[in-house]
């Protein structure tokens, strides 16, 4: 009697590749969500807000990752999330993203069960 061996990697590796960008484009949406949440509104500003509205995210080249930051429609978010010698620290980017954590692992495992069979 002879088995015969079918491989399915190349099936498996292609939903794993679609599920990573998947995955990446829903990091963004979560992480610029919460980062928003907690980001700082200028009270008395020319455009109170505008430091929210500017978080934004954009997914790595081969899906490598999820960088979350600010347009340069607010230059400033580094001074406002780091401080400066004239203002001090109010974190936003960090405490931000990692409010996020939970909510990633949740739709992380989601994706990967639905595409890969697991109910």
């Amino acid at each position: 009697m002879t088995v015969q061996f079918t491989s399915n990697r190349d099936a498996v590796l292609a939903v794993l590749e679609s599920c990573r960008h998947e995955l990446c484009q829903g990091i963004g949406v979560l992480a610029v969500a919460e980062v928003q949440s907690v980001t700082p509104v200028g009270v008395g500003t020319a455009s109170p807000g505008n430091l929210r509205r500017s978080i934004a995210s954009e997914v790595m080249p081969e899906d490598k990752g999820v960088e979350i930051g600010v347009t340069v429609a607010a230059p400033y978010g580094l001074w406002v999330e780091k401080g400066s010698s004239r203002q001090k620290a109010n974190p936003y980017l960090e405490p931000g993203t990692l409010n996020a954590i939970p909510k990633i692992v949740n739709v992380a495992e989601s994706i990967y069960r639905s595409r890969l069979g697991g109910g």
